[in-house]
């Protein structure tokens, strides 16, 4: 009777692992789509899928996800930097 139990529950733990997996991943593609184009959808997509990212890596393979991640977030940081040195005419076109 435990060993029925214990099979169960493993199937449980397992397959609730793999779907904290799922949101991690979606959130870095849109992340990494709207780097270039909204920053503001980048930075809250993409810090919320680091941040699971790093919380599961020992349950994934998500070390790709985090590199991912962490570039989107750099050039999203370099557009709205620059944006922000043309607004005050620091560069100009």
């Amino acid at each position: 009777m435990d060993n029925n139990y214990n099979v169960y529950s493993e199937n449980i733990s397992a397959s609730t692992n793999k779907k904290v997996h799922v949101p991690s991943m979606v959130l870095m593609i849109i992340g990494a789509v709207f780097a270039l184009l909204l920053p503001i959808i980048t930075y809250s997509c993409s810090a919320i899928s680091l941040v699971l990212s790093i919380k599961h890596r020992h349950t994934h393979k998500t070390t790709y996800a985090i590199v991912i991640n962490i570039i989107a977030l750099t050039v999203a940081l370099a557009n709205s930097v620059i944006g922000v040195m043309l607004q005050m005419g620091v560069i100009k076109l």
